[in-house]
């Protein structure tokens, strides 16, 4: 099928520059019976997207998406990576997420939006569906984690180093202490093969520039606080019952606590009265489970949630 590719800019709300944003469409815009939104995640960018873009267009799926702030090419220089601004940076990244709502409903008017939010993102659309309630039609909520006990002492280092050394500064204290045992249960030299089992995937991730990068002092404390805010119990009565939500992860995954911290959230939305909830742990699998060498299930899988809807 033929497709077409659009890009946009709009100011984000950090006050940090303009969002990059891009969709990939199905040319024949009859074709078109719904919209996939990607929320990317930590230290990556969009591109890394297009190979699902187009397969979910060859399914008659538009697909739309940004750069976070801070990230691909919604930043002004590497000073910038990783940064969203001195307060209150991740609520300003779930703005900058609406606003490519409010493009995905203005360019393919009277569709169903889909919210696919990986990893961070992941993090970052459960935030979204809490706040804006009943913008979008379901939410597949990809790599994410349960509640993590360290949240809270790491946004107490992270903005001690900021207030010592300046909220731009890139920490490798704090990535070590946040992700420092990811690799100990694989094999490998990258330090990234808990991304993936797929060696062709981790070493474009290492060679890309605008991947892998530290954050600043801020930036990690707006990672702690987002995940923090959605592990709350209020997070969950905030969320409405009635939105469709498909929880999807690898079973080798450390962010989700190799699959605990998934199920975790899906017995507290299935707790909550949240009738339309699944999971799917996929065997074998690890963090970036799209980008493995049997990632085709994996879209599979989220174009027959994303028909159900």
């Amino acid at each position: 099928m033929d497709h077409v590719h659009h890009t946009y800019a709009f100011p984000s709300h950090t006050g940090n520059g303009e969002i990059f944003a891009q969709s990939l469409a199905p040319a024949d815009s009859t074709a078109i019976h719904g919209v996939i939104q990607i929320v990317h995640g930590m230290a990556e960018h969009t591109d890394r997207y297009l190979d699902a873009a187009a397969y979910f267009c060859d399914h008659g799926y538009a697909v739309i998406m940004n750069d976070h702030a801070g990230h691909g090419k919604s930043v002004k220089n590497e000073e910038d990576q990783g940064y969203f601004g001195l307060k209150d940076g991740y609520k300003k990244l779930v703005e900058d997420v609406y606003e490519v709502s409010k493009l995905a409903k203005k360019h393919f008017p009277d569709k169903k939006l889909i919210l696919w939010g990986h990893s961070m993102g992941s993090f970052i659309a459960r935030s979204y569906i809490a706040k804006y309630k009943n913008y979008i039609d379901a939410a597949v909520i990809c790599g994410t984690s349960g509640k993590n006990p360290g949240a809270a002492p790491g946004i107490f280092l992270a903005n001690t180093i900021a207030k010592i050394k300046g909220p731009k500064t890139k920490s490798k204290l704090i990535d070590s202490i946040a992700f420092g045992s990811y690799n100990k249960r694989f094999q490998g030299n990258t330090g990234f093969e808990w991304l993936s089992a797929n060696e062709e995937n981790v070493q474009k991730y290492v060679a890309d520039p605008k991947c892998g990068f530290l954050f600043t002092a801020v930036g990690y404390r707006d990672l702690f606080s987002v995940l923090k805010s959605v592990s709350a119990n209020n997070w969950y009565s905030e969320v409405p019952a009635s939105l469709p939500i498909y929880l999807i992860a690898g079973e080798e995954d450390p962010v989700g606590n190799y699959g605990k911290g998934v199920r975790e959230v899906y017995e507290k939305l299935k707790a909550s009265g949240h009738d339309k909830v699944s999971i799917k742990l996929y065997p074998g699998l690890r963090h970036e489970i799209h980008n493995e060498k049997t990632n085709k299930e994996v879209y599979d899988d989220i174009l027959a949630f994303a028909d159900r809807v």
